[in-house]
């Protein structure tokens, strides 16, 4: 009798301790999408950093698994699935999130900013702040907003230093509308393609020409198959990490708190690795042969391709001009 009162005691206090123990703190997975594939390419360091660092400081609740060259598939897709709720963090642009809130094709704009100083007068202002709103409500929570990608320049078999030059030239862009409006305007025929198809297309002559900054024109060799950039400096690019609105949501707040701060270093800690790893990625492009035209006449670029303000879809009025008007102040 004994022995079993001393048995019901232990278990009755077993399950007391049970009662008052603190319970596991749930953990989160993230897959971590880019389309770029070289590990030396800024944006992938940033990516590996970022990661690493919201681990250390989640103590191991927030973890990121990180999926280069379109392994979840184009950008186009994957922000498709964050919008419908998938636990993925897309590193995407302005361009492709256009797609979702129509007026953030002026962020990806042909020559709207002259350098990333002015552009941060933008990303801190009241239009930008209202464009993310809609993104959110889209389905598309901004975790980092404003990591300079890049400066694009245009890979082709010939020089280019007027637009007259890629007059009805078959050039690839992604699929953006404001891009696609940009090389419309300037006389060329764009095909939107996914960044993981270039090379091929350009190797079987289905593209002429494509588009984009050093650091990706060296990094994905496209040296190989095309020997001449002009310095178009068509757009200033922006990366964005995305991630859908109702997991953000979903998260403890100081997860929350986690991801926005360190979203927030890493922006500034892309631009500067971008800036700082431009002229090697000229010098890379250079020793495997690539010729850089430097004397393009990029007023004249510049004005030709303000036309495409005018014909993306669903802008909404005026967002040009109050997008100018806030990088003014």
């Amino acid at each position: 009798m004994n022995v079993r009162r001393h048995f019901l005691a232990a278990a009755a206090l077993a399950g007391l301790l049970g009662a008052v123990a603190p319970a596991q703190a749930e953990s989160y997975q993230l897959r971590f999408s880019t389309s770029q594939v070289n590990p030396n390419e800024p944006v992938v360091k940033v990516m590996h950093s970022f990661a690493d660092r919201v681990k250390e400081r989640s103590k191991g609740q927030l973890t990121l698994t990180i999926f280069t060259g379109d392994q979840l598939g184009p950008q186009k897709k994957v922000n498709e699935m964050i919008k419908g709720g998938a636990r993925v963090l897309s590193v995407t642009d302005y361009g492709q999130l256009s797609q979702f809130v129509p007026d953030m094709a002026v962020v990806a704009g042909p020559y709207m900013f002259a350098n990333p100083d002015e552009a941060k007068r933008l990303f801190t202002s009241p239009v930008f702040g209202e464009m993310s709103t809609r993104l959110e409500q889209q389905g598309l929570k901004l975790v980092m907003a404003d990591g300079l990608f890049g400066v694009r320049h245009l890979l082709a078999s010939k020089p280019v230093r007027t637009p007259a030059d890629i007059a009805g030239m078959t050039l690839r862009v992604p699929p953006s509308p404001i891009m696609l409006e940009t090389f419309t305007a300037l006389g060329a025929r764009p095909q939107a393609l996914p960044w993981g198809e270039v090379y091929n297309a350009l190797q079987t002559g289905v593209v002429d020409a494509a588009e984009a900054n050093y650091g990706s024109l060296a990094g994905s060799k496209l040296y190989e198959v095309r020997k001449v950039v002009s310095n178009t400096a068509h757009q200033m690019m922006f990366a964005a990490f995305v991630t859908s609105t109702s997991f953000f949501n979903s998260l403890p707040a100081d997860l929350q708190k986690i991801l926005l701060e360190e979203g927030r270093k890493a922006g500034a800690e892309l631009t500067a690795a971008t800036v700082a790893s431009d002229k090697a990625f000229a010098e890379e492009l250079k020793k495997n042969g690539v010729q850089i035209v430097e004397n393009v006449d990029v007023k004249a670029f510049a004005e030709k391709a303000k036309a495409a303000y005018a014909k993306v879809p669903g802008l909404t009025p005026g967002i040009y001009d109050k997008a100018r008007q806030a990088l003014a102040h």
